[in-house]
């Protein structure tokens, strides 16, 4: 991107505008890696004066002249949004949503929804606490059935197998985890999520995983045996790929979204049918509403469906309602919210590693509301 502050600044506000054109966006998010430019953005972006909200006459002398009025020191930026962005970027992952569960053991209810848990196929239930540098997790019979080194879980291929045997990770709100599956597939597990899977798959049949909530994958090539992610909404089937899946209960939608590769989208059977189901292409989401039970396909800027992975809470003209659902499962709060017009209201932000207080302050900085905090409830009132 090209130096110097004003076309710098220029460039901020056609890119919150949706201006960019896809190799001017490449550029941009490139310009974006350095720290003293990603604190530039966040300076300029926190207010919403560069666009009013559902109007067409944006002015971009007045909005540089605001955007100097109104700088603050929060680390987080936001900003509201009247215009959809143009789609860039690509990337493959995939988001799934939450369960609850049970086991032979006393474990309080505190436990299993704070604490990441493993359930074996024995009914045996391991926390995960990613504090832990190492950690071998055996079955009741003493065989291990995975390795966890901090915040990575890893499953070895067991060639001896001849029946799939079931494992289910939780990954509560406010908690994030990698684990490898044993044909070297990578899944990154959102808050919020429950995978279910094989604790090692069988040559020759098909690798299927369920998932709850929202997950990204790496899969691993095989051309021989397919990869199935069930969701209640939307199955996806990967042709070795990278994709992001969201189907959480909360929701009134999944989505699929393609990073690189390609995967085919159906529903309500088992497998994916070239003749009569769709396959994405990198930089498409595939969308499926709970009422309309319709897929749609749709050309997107992959880069805030998968900013998660980097602890990043990345939202581009998102509903405040949304947004908000986003912070109950990062930060485990629940969260009201009493004002009915601040709802639908559409933002623009990004956020690193900062406290729900610092979030919500951000956001008062563009819209009137005020909020309070008792342990992990929080009220938004007009």
């Amino acid at each position: 991107m090209e130096k110097g502050k004003d076309l710098e600044i220029n460039q901020i506000i056609k890119y919150l505008n949706g201006e960019l054109s896809e190799e001017e966006t490449a550029l941009f998010n490139t310009w974006l890696k350095e720290k003293e430019n990603r604190e530039l953005f966040k300076q300029y972006a926190v207010t919403d004066h560069y666009v009013q909200l559902g109007k067409n006459d944006f002015d971009k002398d007045k909005a540089f002249s605001n955007f100097i009025q109104k700088k603050n020191n929060t680390r987080g930026f936001i900003s509201r949004l009247g215009q959809y962005t143009k789609y860039a970027a690509a990337i493959v992952g995939i988001a799934f949503c939450t369960t609850f569960f049970t086991d032979k053991t006393e474990l309080k209810l505190e436990d299993i929804t704070t604490e990441i848990s493993l359930e074996l196929s024995d009914g045996s239930v391991s926390m995960i606490k990613v504090e832990d540098t190492f950690k071998e997790i055996k079955d009741e019979n003493g065989m291990t059935v995975s390795v966890q080194k901090g915040s990575k879980l890893t499953y070895q291929q067991q060639n001896e197998l001849e029946e799939v045997i079931i494992n289910t990770l939780r990954v509560p709100k406010g908690r994030k985890l990698q684990i490898e599956l044993s044909d070297g597939t990578i899944v990154h597990i959102n808050a919020g999520s429950t995978l279910t899977f094989p604790s090692s798959f069988i040559a020759g049949t098909t690798r299927k995983v369920s998932l709850e909530g929202e997950a990204y994958f790496k899969v691993a090539k095989n051309p021989e045996d397919a990869f199935i992610v069930a969701t209640n909404g939307i199955n996806t089937e990967v042709f070795g790929t990278e994709f992001n899946v969201s189907s959480y209960a909360n929701d009134s939608f999944s989505e699929v979204v393609l990073i690189e590769g390609s995967v085919g989208v159906f529903k309500d059977k088992e497998r994916f049918d070239q003749h009569t189901d769709k396959r994405l292409s990198p930089n498409q989401k595939a969308r499926i509403s709970s009422v309309g039970k319709k897929i749609k396909i749709s050309q997107v800027d992959v880069s805030q469906y998968i900013a998660w992975i980097d602890n990043i809470l990345l939202f581009k003209n998102e509903s405040f309602e949304n947004i908000m659902k986003k912070l109950e499962r990062s930060y485990d709060v629940e969260i009201t919210i009493n004002n009915e017009t601040i709802k639908k209201e559409k933002f623009t932000g990004q956020f690193d590693t900062e406290s729900i207080e610092n979030v919500l302050n951000t956001f008062r900085s563009n819209t009137l509301f005020s909020y309070e905090i008792k342990e992990n409830q929080i009220i938004i009132n007009p």
